[in-house]
């Protein structure tokens, strides 16, 4: 008797219905990935506008400690920290918090609004207007005002009040 009963050889490979289980998986997880990774440009100018009031708070702080005047100066593409020392303007040195920064989106527009109800008292809109220069309070109860950045993407408006905090809301650019 010869072996006239073939074994079925076992099918090698993947169907396409497996493929394309695989490959919907994979679109899935590299779209979360994504999501997750890419930075919103409204949270980056809302996490900017934080950090400004927490170097204003850090600035009042060092002008107290120095006995110094320090302003803040800003442009649409960065801000800085100056003091004046011998009747000349200087960038605060060796304090890396208070140190040049740019914007990580130029601004197209900054305004700062020291009355409250008042048209803004310093507003720049474009390229190579003069900084806007806000003086850093020593005093331990200072006057309240806002300042408001915009970029292409979004609006964050930092309310300060008497204790020198920033208070961060988003708004519509």
């Amino acid at each position: 008797m010869s072996g006239a009963t073939a074994t079925p050889r076992a099918a090698c490979g993947f169907t396409l219905l497996e493929m394309l289980v695989v490959i919907v998986l994979a679109g899935i997880l590299l779209s979360i990935v994504t999501v997750t990774v890419t930075p919103d440009p409204r949270q980056q100018l809302q996490r900017e506008a934080e950090r400004i009031g927490q170097l204003f708070v850090l600035a009042a702080d060092e002008a107290r400690i120095r006995q110094t005047p320090i302003v803040w100066e800003a442009d649409l593409t960065g801000y800085r920290f100056v003091t004046v020392a011998g009747g000349e303007r200087q960038l605060i040195a060796g304090d890396d918090l208070l140190r040049e920064r740019q914007w990580e989106r130029p601004l197209s527009r900054l305004a700062v609004y020291e009355v409250a109800g008042q048209p803004p008292t310093q507003v720049l809109l474009g390229p190579g207007a003069p900084p806007a220069r806000i003086a850093v309070a020593r005093e331990w109860v200072q006057p309240r005002w806002r300042l408001e950045l915009t970029n292409d993407t979004a609006a964050v408006s930092v309310s300060f009040d008497e204790n020198g905090r920033g208070d961060v809301a988003l708004a519509r650019p």
